[in-house]
């Protein structure tokens, strides 16, 4: 029995296309919650990018952020978060100083970058949000790094960032850096330990490839039809597109509420 399913945002709750949650999905989250099945968001965005998005018509039951860097209770509180440590922090810093790429840094209250170019913009404006201001570093805890890079070009970074970090990548040219420990699924695991959910009670939807993480760790992990390849290849169930009712078919399809 599924008794927690955890949603990305970007192409998956939220169509880039209509900007806003699909009414059919609006309305099984609802009837989720209605039989008792508690409902997370699992993204990579900060919490105050949320803020400004259309997805809070619906209370969920908490919200891993950060790509599982920094969760949140269902009042917005933060209740669990993982900073990167002093190592990795100094690469990171030095290597946004040095401007040689887009980099920008994530701590808890806010968000700022080294520069922007075409392919930031380009990035942003695919996920619906504006870019970050240009800001130095201020000696604050960093719980996330994205930095525009197409995919070509990630051993460049690879080469220079130390043990311990791992890329979770959102689209042709975003991709963030985090824990290599980290991962969606560890917001996952925090959630069902705080609750007493079994892994195998748990449901996943996502459509990039920094959902790949959870899909595979739920019992059942769909992803949506506009998602990458490489995620439907490890997906338990592929479903339809964002705007063609896929959260609300694949509940229906697995009998997930009466």
């Amino acid at each position: 029995m599924i008794r927690a399913i955890f949603f990305d945002v970007d192409g998956t709750l939220l169509s880039h296309i209509t900007r806003r949650i699909p009414h059919d999905t609006e309305q099984i989250l609802m009837r989720l919650k209605e039989h008792g099945i508690k409902i997370f968001m699992s993204t990579g965005r900060h919490p105050a990018e949320l803020l400004k998005l259309p997805v809070n018509n619906i209370k969920f039951d908490g919200y891993i952020t950060l790509n599982g860097q920094l969760c949140l209770d269902d009042m917005g509180h933060i209740v669990f978060g993982t900073p990167f440590n002093k190592e990795i922090t100094d690469k990171l810093v030095a290597f946004f100083e040095c401007k040689k790429h887009p980099l920008a840094l994530i701590e808890a209250e806010r968000i700022y970058i080294n520069f922007i170019d075409d392919t930031v913009c380009r990035a942003q404006e695919s996920v619906s949000t504006p870019v970050p201001e240009i800001a130095s570093y201020e000696n604050g805890l960093i719980y996330q790094a994205t930095t525009f890079l197409k995919r070509q070009e990630e051993p460049l970074l690879e080469a220079y960032l130390p043990q311990g970090c791992k890329f979770a990548r959102w689209s042709d040219v975003g991709v963030d850096i985090i824990s290599a420990e980290g991962g969606k699924a560890k917001g996952i695991e925090y959630f069902c330990h705080l609750y007493g959910i079994r892994q195998d009670e748990v449901m996943a939807f996502g459509d990039a490839e920094n959902d790949m993480d959870m899909l595979k760790f739920a019992q059942i992990g769909v992803a949506m039809g506009n998602a990458h390849d490489c995620v439907k290849e490890i997906a338990d169930y592929v479903t339809s597109d964002v705007d063609q009712g896929g959260i609300k078919n694949a509940i229906e399809h697995f009998q997930i509420v009466p």
